[in-house]
């Protein structure tokens, strides 16, 4: 009969040693494993956060743009002084003391669409140096209330005793009694002129809401004559006294400065030499910006109108308004800027995600436009844009068609 064998031998410290190596590798292969995983997937959720904010923030200019001209007067009743922006990103774009030599019916009339091309600029807080500068004029680019209402008077017919023209009515949409309001006699000699209407006497072009007839109103018709005009009524703003007979916002890139509120601060997942696509709206009381920013971790946007000129069915590219090529050097008058531009196509510079020392952007240029020769080509390596290798560059585009400017009317 065999006796059970016991052996009270255990594992050898050699043993012991290398099963914990090999716990350690399987963990170090694991944990590295692992924190390829996490930083994957930080990355996949940064990209998707700014692709979301993309979207969105673009969006919100794009309607912008294809708004540009909604409700602006073509021409004035008679003179008028307004002043315009007083930020030091749109002076430059200022329509109330252009002067247009060859239309002088056009001095002071706002073109509905315009941009500064590759600005110069010292100072990135206030606008980035090469970058565009994009000014939309539009009763609707506003964020107040009274800028997205409107109604209409239409003449009074006699034999009423006493005609008076009665604005019309839209109930839970009515502008507000104290909400600043413009006239715009839409057509006149059966022509469509959208022609601010001026006090004759007194020069006023604006008025509360309630007092909209010191400004003017439409004519008074016998009942034989079988005819009757209407004004338009734009709401501007809420109370403030307007500064200029339409709302306007500014598009540009800048970094906010360490001083300035949380809001508006650059987020650390930006490469530090980005900034923010800020829409700027020129207040009416003081010319300066509220400002609302739409994109972060910005570096450059451009601006590409498409033109058409008259008999020409082939469209060219321009990223300047302010002159136009090839020769005659003076700027597109408003008459031109409704007729001529069918398109505009803005183009951003941006990177999604965060810093990943795990990638690299395989370029060192990348173009920020069309391609034809409008637009720019950037260059990250001569730029002076630190770890640029580490993010993930692209470029948003934004092709709006303005729904108001009279080349677009019939399309």
């Amino acid at each position: 009969m065999f006796g059970n064998v016991r052996s009270n031998k255990g594992f050898t410290l050699v043993e012991m040693v290398i099963v914990m190596a090999i716990f350690v590798i399987v963990i170090g292969i694991t944990g590295s494993a692992f924190n390829r995983i996490v930083t994957q997937a930080l990355s996949l959720t940064k990209t998707a956060e700014s692709n979301i904010a993309g979207i969105v923030g673009l969006e919100l200019m794009r309607v912008d743009v294809e708004a540009a001209g909604y409700g602006l007067p073509w021409s004035f009743s008679q003179p008028i002084t307004y002043s315009e922006a007083t930020a030091v990103q749109g002076t430059a774009l200022n329509d109330n003391d252009r002067t247009y030599a060859s239309d002088p019916t056009q001095n002071n009339v706002p073109r509905a669409i315009m941009s500064t091309n590759n600005i110069v600029s010292t100072d990135q807080a206030v606008v980035f140096n090469g970058s565009d500068v994009m000014t939309v004029r539009g009763q609707t680019v506003a964020t107040n209330t009274a800028s997205k209402r409107w109604t209409y008077i239409e003449s009074a017919v006699r034999p009423d005793t006493n005609p008076n023209p009665d604005k019309h009515r839209w109930s839970a949409d009515n502008l507000a009694d104290t909400d600043r309001v413009v006239l715009i006699n839409p057509i006149a000699n059966l022509k469509p002129t959208n022609q601010l209407v001026v006090n004759s006497t007194s020069g006023s072009w604006t008025a509360p809401f309630n007092n909209y007839s010191t400004i003017g109103k439409p004519p008074v018709y016998n009942d034989a004559e079988k005819k009757s005009d209407a004004y338009i009524i734009y709401g501007v703003d809420g109370s403030t006294d307007l500064r200029m007979p339409f709302n306007r916002a500014d598009f540009y890139v800048r970094r906010p400065a360490a001083s300035e509120n949380g809001y508006l601060k650059l987020p650390q997942r930006c490469n530090p030499s980005t900034g923010v696509l800020f829409k700027g709206v020129v207040r009416q009381d003081t010319g300066a910006y509220q400002e609302f920013p739409l994109l972060e971790c910005v570096l450059d946007m451009q601006v590409v109108y498409e033109l058409r000129t008259a008999g020409s069915n082939i469209p060219t590219n321009s990223d300047v308004l302010n002159t136009q090529p090839p020769d005659v050097v003076r700027p597109l008058t408003p008459q031109e800027v409704r007729e001529q531009v069918k398109a505009v196509k803005v183009y951003i510079l941006t990177h999604d995600g965060g810093r990943d020392r795990n990638y690299t952007y395989p370029n060192t240029t990348i173009s920020v436009g069309p391609g034809d020769g409008t637009g720019s080509t950037y260059n990250f390596a001569t730029s002076g844009i630190p770890d640029w290798q580490n993010y993930r560059w692209r470029v948003y585009q934004i092709v709006a068609r303005p729904s108001n400017l009279t080349g677009n009317i019939s399309q």
